[in-house]
C-alpha cells in the first residue's frame, strides 16, 4: 500500500469509495477542487494501482478541517483508516497546522473509535446535522 497525495486521475476511484458509504457524496468538481487548492489537501491510499482510501481536509490559518475519510468496503478493518489519518497529521504539522476538527455522525462507532485511537477529543454535539435524528459528534485534536 502507498499513500501520496491526491491527483486528478485519483477522483473517479474517490468517488467510487464515496458511493455507498457517504450519505451526500461529492461532485468531481469538489474533488478538482480539493485536490488543486493549496489550502486543501488530500491523501489517497493506493494498492496495486487502486485507490483503497482518501481523507480529504481543508486548513486556514493553524487551523484543520478533516471533512471525509473513507476506506474501501472490502478492505475494511486493516488498518487503512488509520495509515490515511496519519499520514495527514504528519503533512499537517509540515504546514505548521496546530489544531484539527472534525465532525462524525454519533451512531458510526468504526469512525468513533478510529478518532479516539488518534487522539481526537470529544468537545460538542450538532442535533440533526446529518438529517433528523442523526447527530454529528464534534471532535478536535491539538498536534
Amino acid at each position: 500500500m502507498n499513500i501520496r497525495e491526491a491527483v486528478i486521475s485519483d477522483i473517479e476511484g474517490i468517488m467510487q469509495l464515496e458511493q455507498g458509504s457517504i450519505v451526500h457524496p461529492w461532485e468531481r468538481s469538489e474533488f478538482e477542487l480539493l485536490i488543486a487548492d493549496e489550502k486543501k489537501l488530500c491523501l489517497v491510499a493506493e494498492d496495486e494501482g487502486k485507490v483503497i482510501g482518501y481523507i480529504g481536509a481543508e486548513t486556514v490559518l493553524d487551523e484543520c478541517n478533516i471533512g471525509n475519510i473513507v476506506t474501501a468496503e472490502e478492505c475494511r478493518g486493516r488498518g487503512i483508516g488509520t495509515s490515511v489519518m496519519n499520514a495527514l497529521m504528519n503533512e499537517l504539522k509540515n504546514r505548521e497546522i496546530v489544531k484539527v476538527f472534525l465532525e462524525v455522525e454519533s451512531d458510526n462507532a468504526p469512525a468513533l473509535a478510529l478518532y479516539d485511537k488518534n487522539g481526537f477529543e470529544r468537545y460538542g454535539l450538532r442535533r440533526d446535522y446529518y438529517g433528523r435524528g442523526m447527530d454529528a459528534v464534534l471532535m478536535c485534536k491539538e498536534l
